[in-house]
């Protein structure tokens, strides 16, 4: 399902109206926003990240809701993929956060309680505007979130370069590529 918003924006010749699609998937229904204590009876208070994004959207806040797609989507991909549990991941509760969209492990870590309050925001750092998750199955198994964990300087390094190595090749193959095709071109025509 696609959650659409509408939205005007003031500009300097007045205002401009911009639509947007943002793809949903339907399994984020499936991950519930834990209410605070003051939130349980509000009617407005989203009760799952689908209704999260939904309300992101609504009131002109793309990015955090691209956000929260982004990093829910990357989890149920994981989850796909059959982890180990092990490998190069970090797991615990995982929580939304209000200000940013992002949804993940809170920088303390995802060994909390429910009562504990969530926090802070893996993204932003906010304390205050963030929310525990629940991710439930159908047979109502409570599952953890799970996120690629982060590379560490040295890692990352690592990695941008391998990265610029294999688009320096890819170049280099196109342009070789172009140049042959040149050469043959011309020779045809002589």
């Amino acid at each position: 399902m696609a959650a659409q918003a509408e939205m005007l924006k003031p500009g300097e010749e007045g205002e401009t109206l911009r639509e947007l699609h943002l793809k949903v998937d339907m399994r984020f229904g499936s991950i519930k926003v834990v209410p605070k204590s003051d939130e349980g009876n509000d009617a407005n208070f989203p009760r799952n990240l689908h209704n999260a994004a939904e309300l992101f959207l609504r009131v002109g806040m793309i990015d955090p809701a691209e956000r929260l797609r982004e990093k829910t989507a990357a989890m149920l991909d994981l989850y796909a993929d059959n982890p180990d549990g092990k490998t190069g991941l970090r797991i615990g509760r995982g929580v939304v956060c209000w200000s940013c969209g992002h949804c993940g492990v809170p920088k303390s870590g995802g060994d909390a309680k429910e009562k504990t309050p969530p926090g802070p925001c893996g993204n932003c750092g906010e304390v205050e505007q963030i929310n525990w998750l629940r991710i439930s199955l159908n047979k109502g198994e409570n599952l953890p979130w799970i996120e690629a964990a982060p590379l560490s300087p040295k890692e990352a390094a690592k990695k941008k370069k391998a990265a610029d190595a294999a688009k320096r090749a890819e170049i280099e193959a196109n342009v070789k590529k172009a140049l042959l095709e040149r050469i043959s071109s011309q020779s045809t025509e002589s």
